[in-house]
């Protein structure tokens, strides 16, 4: 607890320096309490037979305060198994290791403390009473442990030996009961509601393929290459929860739906003519104001990517000759997306040089020669694909800006939306269309107020890159040398990191960076993932020396 005066706030008598002694609306005090017990018993067992057999056994029971009474024990053990085959069946000399190994595994995991009721904390004072708030989360009070269970299967091979060595593991993970905070409708008076989230299923796969390549003459050059694949599903949730919300964004956001890809992003539909036997096919339906119309992200299910990556692949190399080492790490992610909500917001702001690359400059065609220009090239020049909205004009008469009038006068910054807008009849039934395609009665919009703010996807960017993580170069001091001077040995090296970075997104931010922190009811400051606002910093390459002394 600590409690103290706002800065400059004052004494109700002069020179008496008590807490007593200042106005409550001048306090400046927080109280805060947390206690925790956890209780465990714990066994393990190591079994081997002829030094070609192990069997590893543990066992463990926790009893948390944080859980209820009910669900306050919960029990996980493990089991893993290695076979060493090269060791029981004859083998062919250039085979140094052949082993299976296979295991299983339980974790248990409780609540952070208070989550099962409500508690009342400090909101201030309010003309000298002071408030208590309450939690603006639902809690659950007959919460259940978490209980993650894993499987894996694996082998490891070294041949010649040991210059070739390959291991791969598949692995199955069951997450049961999470203890998540689900959003809800604010007008309840809570803004998310505390559940065990039921079944998460992880898959996946890891391999390594390692190798000393070259190792004669003093020169030996080791490669290592690593490749990961990983597939998370929601299989089940509470009841009438249909999705999980990780986090929201103008009209979209990543939320899960049972059966579906943890990761998924989703965004507002834009409206299009879906009669395939139309000529408009696929043209955007604007509004009469010639803007692009949205559908709801949430009853469309309008899937626009995934912030995860399909796989991750991995590699170091080593090269040293006479005291020399050369050191490098390489990584290399394959897709997913992520949004940026830094061009988001800049580009919304007309600050974005690839916005104005984006648009399409008529080239002083006209009338028609516009309308069958755009339409001979409708793929590229009307129909919205992936994060471009085609808009026609600029902000000055070189982007082939159209006159707009406001105010009274006349600027040379209009544009307008390739598409089509739609006739009615009285029950609302689309009857016809009328093009909005450079010809007599298209809508022109300021170019200023006509950025696609209310779609996700115009800011959401293939996630793939290759980085240059790591390089360093060592030198081995010689041994007559360093003994001179009463060491054993002494080392330098050289090194640097984020040499080179490549991205599929070529907007100069990096992916690994998609993450903003979010406060979360459960477990403090976490990161919402595939989402990124102002991570964006100057690209500096740092360049490091290490001087190692053994005495």
């Amino acid at each position: 607890m600590s409690t103290s005066s706002k800065n400059g706030a004052g004494l109700i008598i002069p020179g008496l320096y008590t807490i007593q002694n200042i106005a409550p609306n001048n306090l400046q005090y927080n109280n805060y309490l947390y206690k925790k017990a956890i209780y465990s018993a714990y066994a393990t067992a190591n079994l081997g037979f002829k030094d070609m057999i192990y069997l590893d056994l543990t066992a463990r029971n926790d009893w948390s305060s944080t859980l209820p009474v009910d669900n306050r024990s919960y029990f996980y053990p493990s089991a893993s198994l290695s076979l060493l085959v090269n060791e029981m069946f004859h083998m062919p000399n250039t085979v140094d290791m052949f082993k299976i190994r296979a295991g299983v595994a339980q974790v248990g995991n409780d609540a952070n403390p208070y989550s099962l009721y409500p508690t009342l904390g400090d909101a201030g004072a309010w003309n000298g009473v002071t408030r208590l708030s309450k939690s603006g989360s639902i809690l659950l009070p007959n919460l259940k442990p978490e209980i993650a269970t894993s499987y894996e299967v694996g082998i490891d091979y070294n041949m010649f030996r040991n210059r070739l060595r390959f291991s791969g593991t598949y692995y199955m993970s069951d997450n049961r009961n999470q203890i998540l905070p689900s959003q809800i409708a604010p007008s309840s008076g809570f803004t998310t509601k505390n559940i065990n989230a039921g079944l998460l299923e992880s898959r996946g796969v890891e391999l390594s393929l390692g190798g000393t390549i070259i190792d004669k003459g003093g020169l030996r050059w080791d490669l290592t290459t690593n490749f990961t694949k990983n597939t998370t599903r929601i299989k089940e949730l509470a009841e009438g929860i249909p999705y999980y919300t990780l986090w929201t964004d103008a009209k979209g956001g990543a939320w899960t739906y049972v059966g579906d890809k943890v990761g998924d992003i989703y965004d507002a539909e834009v409206i299009t003519v879906t009669d395939a036997k139309s000529p408009y096919y696929g043209y955007p339906i604007l509004d009469n104001d010639g803007s692009w119309q949205s559908k709801s992200a949430t009853n469309t299910k309008n899937k626009i990517g995934n912030f995860n990556p399909n796989f991750m692949l991995g590699a170091q190399s080593s090269l040293s000759y006479k005291g020399f080492t050369l050191n490098f790490s390489l990584d290399w992610r394959s897709g997913g997306d992520f949004v940026s909500q830094t061009y988001r917001y800049m580009e919304s702001d007309l600050r974005s040089q690839r916005f104005l690359d984006n648009l399409i400059n008529p080239g002083g065609r006209t009338g028609d020669a516009l309308r069958n220009w755009l339409v001979e090239n409708q793929d590229q020049y009307i129909k919205i694909h992936g994060n471009f909205f085609p808009i026609v004009g600029g902000p000055t008469a070189d982007y082939g800006g159209y006159p707009f009038e406001f105010g009274g006068k006349t600027y040379a910054y209009g544009v307008f939306n390739p598409g089509v807008l739609a006739q009615y009849d009285s029950q609302g039934n689309i009857t016809g269309y009328t093009e909005n395609l450079g010809g007599a009665g298209t809508k022109i919009i300021p170019y200023g107020d006509n950025y696609p703010w209310s779609f996700t996807r115009a800011a959401t960017f293939d996630a793939s890159f290759i980085k240059l993580r790591e390089i360093s170069l060592g030198y081995d001091i010689p041994a007559k040398f360093v003994k001179s001077i009463g060491l054993q040995n002494a080392t330098f090296s050289v090194y640097s990191r984020n040499i080179i970075l490549w991205t599929a997104a070529k907007i100069n931010v990096d992916p690994e960076m998609a993450f903003q922190p979010q406060a979360s009811p459960q477990a403090g400051t976490q990161f919402k993932q595939g989402i990124e606002r102002y991570n964006v910093t100057p690209w500096t390459i740092p360049v490091g020396f290490k001087l190692g002394l053994t005495f």
